[in-house]
């Protein structure tokens, strides 16, 4: 993990790339009804490219682990333990 925002997780800045990845809730869409509410995007460029729609935060940890070496148990652990209202729920 590099850094973080309010339901956001980033992981594994390339420096050559300039882009890594990002973990985001979409609480929003959730709201609405929606079944993919866990993104895993490029972080540079989330809105286009290289965005993986995921129904669980399991899911999305999944696809993270195909990308990079994860520790998902782990990351889901601390990813929850955080103050993210009802995160906790939607996973």
């Amino acid at each position: 993990m590099l850094t973080q925002t309010d339901s956001a997780r980033r992981y594994k800045w390339d420096d050559h790339t300039q882009t890594g990845y990002q973990l985001r809730h979409d609480a929003e869409a959730e709201a609405k009804g929606s079944h993919f509410c866990w993104h895993v995007e490029d972080w540079t460029c989330h809105t286009v490219t290289n965005e993986w729609q995921c129904r669980s935060l399991d899911e999305a940890l999944a696809v993270l682990g195909r990308l990079f070496d994860l520790d998902a148990a782990e990351e889901r652990r601390r990813f929850l333990a955080e103050d993210h209202g009802d995160l906790a729920a939607a996973a």
